[in-house]
């Protein structure tokens, strides 16, 4: 049994629609893989969550700056480390290049990051704030993809540049293509051109506003979820890839 003797405090938890991760469903309840992740970790920490919608960049900065305490979905870099604390890792996430299926044969021989270096009509899409994993994050600083990177606030408007040739790739957890369910774009016209990794995902907390105490706390609750069978019923859901 983990943490059941703590009393029940809460933390305010932001969050951004990303189906199949955190979203509302048809009656504006809130749901998504993530959230009921949080949920069982939280109740084996003995913890209540207040969540807070609102853009992934706001989320950051509020973690930063603000008063919100948690979010979720989250990578470690160096960068966040400053202004963070992370929880052990609750899930994997995978990473990949998508590009047009019609395109696939223009890119054939193309098998791992390094070799988009001198192909320099290739194009990539980005999430702003977003963190694709350390193999990308170093890819990026090379000088050949100077003026080869476009980001953008929302997916919906990289997937459009794609599908019309704009750009010529999007990196993305190929499960977050379910946020655009809604938008009726031809998915089926894509295709994984790269593997790129797979990372972990944390809690982060805001260092100010959490103490190590309750960072721990999470941590023997991540362990004992990972142990238990409620956790494999939660990826099963959603059809979340089993570790």
């Amino acid at each position: 049994m983990c943490c059941t003797a703590w009393a029940q405090e809460s933390l305010v938890v932001g969050w951004s629609s990303w189906r199949p991760f955190s979203f509302r469903d048809e009656q504006q309840q809130l749901q998504g893989l993530d959230i009921d992740l949080v949920e069982a970790i939280f109740s084996r920490a003995g913890f209540d969550a207040r969540y807070s919608e609102m853009p992934w960049a706001r989320i950051l900065r509020e973690l930063e700056f603000g008063t919100l305490q948690m979010t979720m979905m989250a990578n470690k870099t160096p960068l966040r480390e400053q202004f963070a604390r992370f929880s052990i890792p609750y899930r994997n996430e995978e990473t990949v290049l998508l590009i047009r299926r019609q395109d696939k044969s223009r890119w054939q021989g193309v098998a791992q990051l390094s070799d988009l270096l001198p192909r320099t009509e290739f194009t990539i899409g980005l999430l702003r704030d977003f963190d694709y994993g350390p193999d990308f994050r170093t890819f990026v600083q090379s000088p050949q993809l100077k003026d080869r990177l476009l980001v953008r606030l929302r997916l919906e408007q990289l997937m459009k540049l794609l599908l019309a040739g704009r750009i010529q790739g999007l990196v993305l957890d190929p499960m977050g293509l379910e946020e655009l369910s809604p938008f009726g774009m031809p998915l089926d016209e894509l295709t994984t051109l790269i593997y790129i990794q797979q990372t972990p995902v944390h809690l982060m907390l805001n260092r100010r506003t959490t103490t190590p105490q309750q960072l721990q706390r999470l941590d023997e609750a991540i362990r004992a979820l990972l142990q238990s069978p409620e956790y494999r019923q939660i990826l099963a859901r959603y059809h979340y890839p089993q570790p």
